[in-house]
Order: structure tokens, then sequence, then C-alpha cells
């Protein structure tokens, strides 16, 4: 059964639920994290080449003094296999994605999944 099917199921149990709207919205994000809430184009970029522009325009803001060297972070250990991604998929960190300003830091060895 496929997701669409998932959601047509059990959208009306779901919405009726005194819970239904909080875990349904969970639901949804957890499928778009996991590339299943769409189908995946496998002619899109592969999200390796996107981080290396990221990257490079990053280094280009840094060297334009435009914003500062970020201090480095714990790498993401591409064996982890808590989730499998999409084809074209990478796992990598917040920061590899953008400049991020304040806000509190996880615990030390912790990460996003």
């Amino acid at each position: 059964m496929n997701t669409q099917d998932l959601l047509d199921k059990y959208f009306e149990t779901a919405f009726s639920a005194s819970d239904g709207i909080k875990r349904l919205r969970e639901l949804i994000l957890t499928l778009a994290m996991q590339g299943k809430l769409v189908p995946q184009d496998p002619t899109d970029q592969p999200a390796r080449e996107l981080l290396k522009e990221i990257e490079a325009e990053k280094q280009g803001l840094i060297r334009k003094e435009k914003i500062k060297q970020s201090p480095p972070l714990s790498e993401v250990n591409p064996d982890d296999k808590s989730c499998k991604l999409p084809t074209g998929w990478e796992k990598c960190t917040v920061n590899d994605l953008g400049f991020v300003r304040g806000g509190k830091r996880l615990p030390k060895g912790e990460q996003y999944s």
C-alpha cells in the first residue's frame, strides 16, 4: 500500500482522534524527511553535488567577510544505517546547508536523525 492510500484510508480516523492533528503532522514530516511524501525524480541533481555548491558559496561569503567561519562540528557518519535514504540523498549537518546563527546546540555526541 502506498503513502497516498494510507493517508486516504486513515485520514478521517486521524482527524477525529484527540491528538490526531498532531500525529498527522508528525507523520507528514516523517514521510517528507524520508523522501516518501512525493515521488523522487531520478533525474534530480544528487545531493552531494548540491552540498558542494552550498559549501563553495559559503566559502565565498567568508572570503568577502559577509559571514564568519563556523566552528567545526562533528562529522556525519556516512555508514550510519539508522534510516534508508532515497537514491541521490545525502546525510549532512544543518551547518552544511547554510549559516546557523545563535540558537542552542545539541549536546556533544548527539545528532539529528
